[in-house]
């Protein structure tokens, strides 16, 4: 099986991803060499913490319900022999 690949594309799109990366990274460096670095590095921060644990404020919900759910859970009657009680237990 022959594969035929067109140089020049090929070599444009090199090129262009090149390109892209340093346009990126000269945009980075522009935003944190200006004046307002102090709230662009808070931005940062806070977005590093969240990509650490992008579902902590959902873990944090969960169980906040689940402590209001222990609350509302029906606790046996006084009647009803519980799992350790006396009543159950073989003598000797």
């Amino acid at each position: 099986m022959q594969v035929n690949i067109d140089t020049g594309r090929a070599a444009l799109v090199i090129v262009l991803t090149i390109l892209g990366v340093i346009l990126i990274n000269l945009a980075i460096y522009a935003m944190v060499r200006g004046k307002g670095t102090t709230g662009q590095i808070e931005l940062m921060r806070k977005a590093a913490k969240q990509a650490r644990n992008p579902w902590e404020i959902e873990d944090t919900a969960l169980k906040d319900l689940s402590e209001l759910v222990k609350q509302f859970k029906h606790e046996p009657n006084r009647d009803e022999p519980t799992p350790d009680s006396q009543e159950d237990k073989p003598d000797g």
